[in-house]
């Protein structure tokens, strides 16, 4: 597994190797680094069963209530199956790792966007103009106020309890961290069978609401308050660069050196699955990889509500765009289908094999296929498109690399998520249900 601060490394390296191959527009750059910023909230999920078995009444063992980062709506995690999945599985570092309200006005196509994130001290935001209560549920002071935090720090205590408000002491109002979208925060929570099971009053409302995890959570303010007001701003992944606000941007370039802003990341029935696998994509760069046996899986990526008017990043456009090989040592092109769908409605086009085209360039191993939009026949309109998935052909393994997945010709593809530039540009960022957060 390759490191964050290698992933960035080999970006800023392809970058001046390439120059702009796939350059896109970004979400417009904030003048100075002290503007951009916006008001929020933000709650913790997931975090080390030694804080956490400090309120064994919340819930059982090993999370107590409190979810899971590991198996986010996102898909961002490998996985072998030789064991268990844990922390050094997930691609990103875990102090990273958020959930977005499904209520906020950018959560379209939010995997994978980056925001700078601050604790505001005072009284926490309620939805509308009231403050959070202590009665509310968040404030976790009343079943161990005493539990010591990882770095052995006390709770500062809420100087407003007296009057049953949610106040918050931050570490440090002026101190920020940088987290990755790899989740969402549903309001109404269902079970497997689409049942309503509960809802999650923080991530309703009008208050723009994040979901931290615990440990970077826990670098702003005590895990104890539970829940906080924050400032945030989207920015650029690797400069950290505060962006402009723009819900609507989307980026048609959906792996580069990683799995792009806007694009969840879905393998499914693999033997195993690299995020990024340095040094398997095109001149040494970065590819993701899939190794399937012969049970029907594959690899999606798929934009979260980007069906939706102002996203759709394939609107407009002429062909997807892919390069791909086989890792088995093979100079043929795997034997996989690929197709289109739009993932909120699960609707799909038809599928095509691979064997019934012909390749366009190839280089060493790779094969590079373009494939015009009109030849799946979808049924719905092209507008609608959000997903793109390679799967094996029945019956058959099979061992692939992908790299530069890109959507050509599309009226929109100079757009960005906001937070994201494309992966020429320095940016970082890289079929599951909604991962372990904390309901």
């Amino acid at each position: 597994m390759m490191n964050f601060k290698a992933a960035v490394l080999a970006a800023a390296v392809l970058c001046l190797a390439v120059g702009q191959a796939h350059a896109q527009a970004q979400a417009p750059l904030v003048s100075g680094q002290s503007g951009g910023w916006r008001q929020g909230r933000a709650t913790w999920y997931g975090g080390p069963l030694s804080f956490l078995s400090n309120f064994k009444n919340r819930g059982s063992p090993p999370e107590y209530g409190f979810g899971d980062i590991l198996y986010g709506s996102c898909g961002y995690f490998e996985q072998n199956f030789s064991r268990p999945v844990t922390l050094q599985d997930l691609p990103y570092p875990k102090e990273m790792y958020a959930a977005l309200a499904l209520t906020d006005p950018d959560y379209p196509g939010s995997c994978g966007r980056c925001y700078e994130v601050r604790c505001k001290s005072g009284l926490v935001l309620g939805n509308g103009t009231t403050p959070y209560r202590t009665d509310q549920g968040y404030s976790l002071s009343a079943n161990a106020p005493n539990a010591l935090d990882p770095s052995g720090r006390k709770w500062l205590g809420n100087p407003t309890a007296d009057q049953g408000l949610q106040s918050v002491r931050c570490w440090n109002d002026s101190h920020s961290i940088f987290i990755v979208v790899a989740d969402s925060c549903p309001c109404v929570v269902r079970g497997a069978d689409g049942a309503v099971t509960g809802s999650n009053p923080p991530c309703c409302g009008n208050t723009y609401h994040m979901d931290l995890n615990f440990w970077g959570f826990d670098e702003l303010s005590h895990p104890i308050n539970g829940i906080m007001s924050t400032e945030f701003r989207p920015v650029d992944c690797i400069t950290k660069q505060p962006l402009q606000f723009l819900p609507g941007f989307t980026n048609t370039t959906i792996y580069g050196e990683r799995v792009e802003a806007g694009w969840a990341w879905f393998p499914f029935n693999q033997s195993f699955s690299n995020f990024w696998a340095p040094g398997q994509g095109l001149g040494g760069s970065n590819a993701t990889c899939v190794q399937l046996s012969s049970v029907p899986g594959g690899l999606t990526f798929a934009m979260r509500s980007g069906d939706q008017p102002g996203y759709q990043p394939f609107k407009g456009a002429s062909s997807l765009d892919f390069w791909i090989k086989n890792l088995n040592s093979s100079t043929t092109p795997p034997a996989l289908r690929v197709s289109l769908g739009d993932y909120d409605t699960k609707e799909y086009c038809d599928n095509i094999a691979l064997s019934s085209l012909t390749t366009t360039q190839n280089s060493g191993a790779y094969h590079k296929y373009s494939i015009p939009i009109s030849s799946f026949n979808c049924g719905f309109p092209q507008s609608n498109i959000s997903s793109v998935g390679f799967q094996n052909v029945k019956g058959q393994a099979a061992s692939f690399c992908l790299d530069d997945i890109v959507i050509s010709g599309g009226a929109s593809s100079g757009g960005l998520s906001s937070g994201a530039s494309s992966s020429d540009s320095n940016s970082n960022y890289g079929v599951v249900a909604s991962g372990g957060r904390r309901m």
